[in-house]
């Protein structure tokens, strides 16, 4: 297992030295987009409706707050997506497998996201608003859960590397111990939005907040 992780995650044959200098700016890019993604669109419509929340109280949040939520669900489901993408190439390929589910779900949410504030609920359809929020939270839920095993799968083995133990304490010790307790946080968080359960789901406060020092820490630590 080590040794696996070893080859796949920190590639040393200097050939390969280039494009290591090359990739490193670019992961650590999409880390930093990452969080900028998220800050924004937290900030542009910071309305957050309860799981449980009803057709009706869905279209009022939404009314004359268009523009805002959509540009919300460009930042933090596709933009945030796609940011998430770049910073997981460098991962285990068990990582980035789930990593990628996560991401396709995210960019899935955006598209969902979008209709629902542009089209839908200036409708007034207050049935049709409720389907769309309802799909779009269960959709978090399974994009938590699937990011809780892909912090796991990049934190373990990372913390069972000895040589990695060796060269750079942060990256071994700090993001792998902030990757598990996100990992913990998030499927908290992820059962409750999938469950659409008023109690598990405000874990997101705290999942979220560790998501979003989690993925920049390991953009700006790698070394791929």
């Amino acid at each position: 297992m080590t040794a696996t992780v070893h080859v796949d995650t920190y590639a040393s044959a200097a050939p390969k030295a280039n494009s290591r200098n090359g990739i490193r700016p670019l992961v650590a890019g999409a880390g930093i987009t990452f969080l900028i993604a998220w800050i924004v669109g937290l900030s542009v419509w910071p309305t957050n409706l309860s799981v449980r929340a009803s057709g009706a109280q869905i279209i009022d949040a939404l009314t004359g707050h268009t523009t805002a939520a959509t540009v919300q669900f460009l930042t933090s489901q596709g933009l945030a997506g796609l940011a998430l993408a770049v910073v997981l190439t460098t991962v285990v390929r068990p990582a980035r497998i789930t990593g990628a589910a996560a991401v396709a779900v995210s960019l899935t949410q955006c598209a969902l996201g979008v209709h629902l504030a542009g089209w839908v609920a200036p409708e007034g359809n207050a049935a049709a608003a409720a389907t769309f929020y309802g799909l779009i939270d269960r959709l978090d839920g399974v994009k938590m859960l699937l990011l809780a095993a892909t912090a796991a799968l990049v934190s373990i083995p990372m913390l069972r590397n000895r040589n990695l133990m060796l060269r750079n304490r942060t990256r071994s010790l700090i993001v792998p111990g902030l990757g598990l307790l996100l990992a913990a946080a998030i499927t908290v968080s992820g059962i409750g939005y999938l469950l659409l359960n008023t109690t598990l789901a405000p874990a997101a406060y705290v999942s979220g907040v560790l998501l979003l020092i989690w993925v920049p820490a390991l953009a700006l630590t790698t070394r791929r």
